[in-house]
């Protein structure tokens, strides 16, 4: 039987100092960004001997990326290290907050921090990371049908309705459907061995990142029924699923950075994440949000993985993340990613700003407001069930979403949605937009999506994200909505 990884198992991302004037990554006072990252690319021999030297004190390097790394150790060997005390945070997920793992240790606000000097001079800082949010294993039942059950309330199927309603057919019957783009979604995991994927032939493999296991599996659910809307929106992408998730172990799985890591070493044209963290004051010993107030500055924890991004658009990767349910959310809210919010739109094909999806202005970031632009995304008072989508026959979420989206515990289907629908849905339309002219950088495909999205004039966000206060829409660019809901056929005419 295959041994579980110890729960006291510590994932750390590691940053160092810039080339130049040995500035450390999480000492850089301003804002990250694709203009000034690549100034902060350490020395290849300085990253070595960092990692080495980490490595002889117990430590090993899972991932590494052009600025960063991440390593994996004992809590007993960080705290001789870093000559401090980690005390155990506990998390607890529910129906409104989906955290990746149920723990982490962490030193506490009064622990003591005294690095060995001979690690201090090599690296910037070490973080430990706390467990990301989901942005919306049983014993084996009956495979689930490639159709979804029929529901008593509007939802959309995929791909016909999500096609539909974003408008990239008509870009399919132009003979254009994602071909030779690739596009990495780092998540839960994609179990695309359901009935659904199977019949539809996608073309789909699916990554480990460091600490996930069993590829064919997704406990979750989360990144598999999500999935569907690249899918439906551009059929024939390659499909480069990153799982984070570890079934046998909660603890053990992947960090974002990991998984973003791991995404990079694979070029994409355009990376997906319907993940993220809350940038508002959290309950130490819950990790559970305490108050509505955003937070003033990034913590130094999130910076490597701020720096990664930045670094991946600088180099022309399309970087989609959702803008969160509620959540103040980064990455969704960095100025150089794509950040996805949601409109509803009703039976009678009347739009809406989702109430469910987040909008507001960023303070690590001053004058980014979120989102950009949207896609389709439920309300509110229905849970945001809106999109049937497939997922593994009693998953977490089959089991979870069962109690109000009209579906059953174990049929492999759940009505959801949530901004976790939207970010996918738009990496799709960049993905038909990079079919039709592979030279569009990220900030022009940004450009086209703005300027020819569908205006939304009613409803309003989640006031949530917003300390209590909901953001209308209304006509032109708004902070409901940004531009509105993306048209892909409007977008795919003007480039």
């Amino acid at each position: 039987m295959k041994e579980k990884a110890s729960l006291d198992t510590l994932n750390i991302a590691v940053t160092f100092k810039r080339p130049s004037d040995k500035l450390g990554l999480t000492r850089y006072a301003a804002p990250m960004s694709a203009d000034v990252v690549s100034s902060f690319v350490p020395e290849s021999e300085a990253v070595g001997k960092a990692l080495d030297e980490l490595a002889k004190r117990g430590f090993t390097v899972t991932s590494r990326g052009r600025l960063t790394a991440s390593v994996r150790g004992s809590r007993n060997d960080f705290e001789k290290l870093f000559r401090t005390k980690l005390s155990k945070i506990s998390f607890k997920s529910d129906a409104t907050t989906r955290f990746s793992a149920d723990s982490v240790f962490y030193p506490a606000k009064d622990a003591p921090w005294k690095p060995i000097v001979k690690v201090a001079d090599l690296i910037d800082d070490a973080y430990i990371q706390w467990p990301h949010i989901y942005l919306n294993q049983r014993f084996p039942v009956p495979p689930p049908s490639p159709l979804p059950p029929p529901v008593d309330y509007h939802s959309l199927r995929v791909p016909g309705d999500v096609s539909l309603l974003i408008n990239s057919s008509k870009i399919h019957r132009a003979g254009f459907t994602g071909r030779g783009v690739r596009v990495a979604m780092i998540d839960s995991g994609f179990a695309h061995g359901h009935p659904y994927f199977q019949e539809m032939g996608y073309n789909s493999s699916v990554i480990l990142a460091p600490g996930a296991t069993h590829k064919d599996q997704d406990g979750n659910g989360h990144g598999t029924g999500e999935s569907a809307n690249i899918f439906a929106i551009a059929p024939d992408v390659t499909f480069i699923g990153v799982k984070l998730d570890n079934e046998d172990g909660s603890s053990a799985g992947a960090s974002i950075l990991e998984g973003f890591q791991e995404a990079l070493k694979h070029e994409p044209h355009v990376i997906s994440v319907s993940l993220g963290y809350d940038l508002c004051p959290q309950d130490p010993f819950t990790g559970g949000r305490i108050s509505n107030e955003h937070l003033p500055s990034l913590p130094n924890g999130l910076k490597p993985l701020e720096a990664e991004i930045s670094q991946a658009v600088a180099d022309g990767i399309v970087v989609v993340f959702s803008a969160g349910n509620g959540h103040v959310a980064f990455p969704g809210m960095m100025p150089d990613v794509i950040s996805a919010g949601g409109v509803y739109i009703g039976p009678d094909g009347s739009m809406q700003a989702s109430d469910y999806a987040s909008a507001f202005s960023s303070k690590p970031y001053p004058g980014r407001n979120v989102p950009d632009f949207c896609g389709l995304v439920g309300l509110a008072d229905n849970h945001a069930d809106y999109i049937m989508l497939p997922i593994p026959s009693g998953c977490a979420i089959d089991l979870d979403n069962s109690n109000h989206d009209g579906t059953k515990a174990d049929d492999g289907w759940g009505g959801f949605s949530g901004t976790s629908a939207a970010a996918p849905q738009l990496a799709a339309v960049c993905a038909l937009l990079l079919e039709k002219d592979p030279s569009l950088t990220p900030g022009e495909i940004k450009s086209v999506l703005r300027r020819t999205c569908r205006d939304v004039v009613n409803g309003s966000a989640n006031p949530a994200s917003n300390e209590g206060y909901p953001v209308p829409a209304g006509p032109g660019i708004d902070g409901a909505t940004g531009a509105g809901l993306v048209d892909a056929f409007a977008a795919f005419n003007q480039i």
